[in-house]
Order: C-alpha cells, then sequence, then structure tokens
C-alpha cells in the first residue's frame, strides 16, 4: 500500500522547499496551494463564488483572484477567512482525492501531500504520516517580508493569524527542523525521506479480521457517555460517514457548542466522564483501516482527547487505554494471550499526551476488551456503522 503523508507548518517556515526535496527523492508530491489556485480559476464556480462573497475587488486586471488582495482580507476577517475556506476546501480536497488515485496505490509507494491548514482544518489523520516543518515565529515573519514584500506589521499579522507551530508540532509524527541554513534543511529533508522510504518498505500491515459482533461489543460495554456531550457511539458514525476522523465534524456535536477552533475548544477544568471513553471509537477505527500501528493510533487517540481536554495527564490516558485496548483486541483477533504488561504502552502515551499518564487507565482497556464478549447486543446504529468502516478503502 502506498504511505500517504501529510505535510504542513507555518506559513513561510519552509514546506515549499522541504516539498520539493522530497520530490527530488522520488516521491509522489501534491502542493495544496496550488491546487486551491487552480480550483479558482477564471470560469470554475469556484471563482464565481469568491467573487459573489468579496467582491470584484479580489481580482486582477486579467479576471483571476488576485491571492495577495483575498490574502488581506481573510486574514484581518476570521470570518472571511471561514468563508473563503467553505467555498474553497471542499474542492481542493475532490481535486486532491482524483489525482492521488490518479497516482494509483503500490507497494512501497509515497505520497507526499504540502498543505498549510491539515491541523487547523482537523483533517490530518487522513494521512498515515504528519510530517511538521517548523522554524522560530520571528524567522517566519522576516521570511514573509523578504517573500512577498510585506511590511513587518502586515507579515506579521499572517504569522498571527494562524496556528502556533510550536502548538502544530503536538500532531506531528516527524518534523524538519528549518530554522538554520538551507543546507542544513535539505540535510534534515533528505534524512525524511530516508525515514520515509524505509517505512513505506516495511508496509501496511494488514487488517486485524475480528468479528463484528465483538467489535460492536466494545460500544455496548463500554461507556454510553463522553466529555462535552459527546457519545462514543456518535463518534463512530460521524467517523464511518467521514471516511475517517475529521476534527472540525466531531467539534460541530460538542456541547456547550463552540466558535472556537476545535483544537481551542477544551474548556478549563476536567470534564467527567474523560477523554479515555471515546478512545474505542478510534480504536475500532483503526482496527478497520489497517493492522497494527501504535503511532496513528496515539495520534488519533490524542487529537480527540484534545477536542474536550487540556490537561497532558488526562490526554496522556486516552493514549494508553486506546493503545492498550487495541492491544487486547489484536490478540484476541491471531488467537495470541492477553497482553502480559499492559503499561508497555506507557512512553508512547506519555510522548502524545505530554505527561505520565495515569496507569489504571491500561487496566480499564483490558477490562473492557473482557466484558465486550459477554456485553448486550450493540444498536442498529453501531452495527452500520461498524459495516460502513469495513467498506472503507485500507
Amino acid at each position: 500500500m502506498t504511505l500517504r503523508v501529510g505535510l504542513t507548518g507555518g506559513i513561510a517556515c519552509g514546506k515549499s522547499r522541504v516539498l520539493r526535496r522530497l520530490s527530488a527523492a522520488g516521491f509522489s508530491t501534491l502542493d495544496l496551494d496550488l491546487v486551491a489556485h487552480e480550483v479558482m480559476a477564471p470560469g470554475t464556480p469556484a471563482h464565481h463564488d469568491v467573487v459573489e462573497a468579496f467582491g470584484p475587488a479580489v481580482l486582477a486586471a486579467d479576471g483571476s483572484v488576485d491571492r495577495r488582495r483575498l490574502g488581506e482580507r481573510v486574514f484581518a476577517d476570521p470570518a472571511a477567512r471561514a468563508r473563503l475556506n467553505a467555498i474553497v476546501h471542499p474542492r481542493v480536497r475532490e481535486e486532491e482525492a482524483r489525482r492521488v488515485a490518479a497516482l494509483g496505490d503500490r507497494e512501497g509507494g509515497v505520497v507526499v501531500t504540502d498543505a498549510a491548514l491539515l491541523v487547523e482544518a482537523g483533517v490530518h489523520l487522513r494521512f498515515d504520516r504528519l510530517v511538521v516543518v517548523y522554524c522560530r515565529a520571528d524567522q517566519q515573519v522576516r521570511r514573509l517580508m523578504e517573500r512577498d514584500g510585506l511590511d513587518e506589521a502586515a507579515a506579521r499579522a499572517r504569522v498571527d493569524a494562524q496556528m502556533p507551530v510550536e502548538e502544530k508540532r503536538r500532531f506531528a509524527h516527524l518534523e524538519v527542523d528549518a530554522s538554520s541554513s538551507l543546507a542544513d534543511t535539505d540535510r534534515a529533508a533528505d534524512a525524511l525521506a530516508a525515514e520515509l522510504r524505509a517505512l513505506a518498505a516495511r508496509g501496511r500491515p494488514p487488517r486485524v479480521a475480528l468479528p463484528l459482533e465483538r467489535r460492536a461489543g466494545v460500544i455496548a460495554a463500554g461507556s454510553a457517555r463522553g466529555p462535552r456531550g459527546l457519545e462514543p457511539a456518535r463518534i463512530l458514525a460521524e467517523i464511518a460517514a467521514a471516511g475517517g476522523l475529521e476534527m472540525e465534524r466531531i467539534a460541530r456535536r460538542l456541547v456547550p457548542p463552540t466558535d472556537r477552533p476545535w483544537y481551542r475548544a477544551a474548556l478549563p477544568g476536567t470534564e467527567d466522564p474523560g477523554p479515555e471513553t471515546l478512545a474505542a471509537a478510534v480504536v475500532l477505527w483503526a482496527l478497520a483501516r489497517a493492522g497494527p500501528d501504535a503511532e496513528f493510533l496515539a495520534s488519533a487517540a490524542a487529537s480527540l482527547a484534545r477536542l474536550t481536554d487540556t490537561e497532558p495527564p488526562r490526554i496522556a490516558g486516552a493514549c494508553l487505554f486506546a493503545l492498550t485496548l487495541h492491544d487486547a483486541l489484536v490478540a484476541e483477533a491471531i488467537g495470541s494471550e492477553r497482553p502480559r504488561n499492559p503499561s508497555r504502552w506507557t512512553d508512547l502515551a506519555r510522548r502524545w499526551g505530554g505527561a505520565p499518564p495515569p496507569a489504571h487507565l491500561a487496566d480499564a482497556a483490558l477490562d473492557l476488551a473482557a466484558a465486550a464478549a459477554a456485553a448486550p447486543p450493540a444498536p442498529p446504529s453501531v452495527m452500520e456503522a461498524l459495516q460502513a468502516l469495513d467498506r472503507l478503502s485500507p
């Protein structure tokens, strides 16, 4: 299976240079910024909608969208930025899917997709691995001034309008430090290419077959409630409907509702029940998506936990719960013994959560795996969601 890699980072961090280096290394690459420019070309539906939303003042003399003028509008106005995203993002995703499908699926292949807002849009989990390119904020401002001819105030406004790159790094599987010389950045990109090539060569593990009723029992035996009005069964249904875990989609179901970005939606204080109650839905998606991939599962569990919680130990606890539950279900599916060391995922959970996880959550995950065998029948909606997940392409 082709390894799908998301490449992101802050504005003027050096993503484009890293993308070019990865392309030179032989990987298939896709720049979604260029795709966005193409889908807004004169005569396209997106071009019409942009002009209707922002007026003819955003057009250049040749009738194309003047991206600098449009940028001045949307970077100064979050509501305008949201309108633009609603117009452009769905069309970009459709074109991305078409181009990736055209590349085909091949063993050991790597496709790298470059986009600045993968995390902000909550779609970073569409990729097997997420790479974040980073540098200091003051370097971003200076580079943006040099690249786009902006004054310092305008450049800083654009940097400040984005998610801080240090915050974005929490979601990275891999990183490229682009804060030093261009030669150093190239060396870091080459090292990344070698790591991705080795990862792709190992191949994606095959799906683990666990009976439908057994998987449904995990939801039926677990907590019916989760934090902020979220429910594990509803999370599972949303994942199935979207074809993956999309954070903005889940954020729209928070109680109370939020008008903040999904990664800033968590409220102060601790929610009861905790974020680990939602982890079972992520595990069932991971089982349907591919074979065991602890790094991906931990990143997905951490992302969902951050939607409702700000406490690192609780986020790490959700990761530990997910990893241990997945371990137990895989062991059952292949006829192996119950995991002997439920704390073996502590270090990985700590890395993704930012603190040591509560150890008792590993035991709680094993208890859920055992209870699922005798759980009552799950609601039809759960069965339908699991069947939909089984139909997804691996």
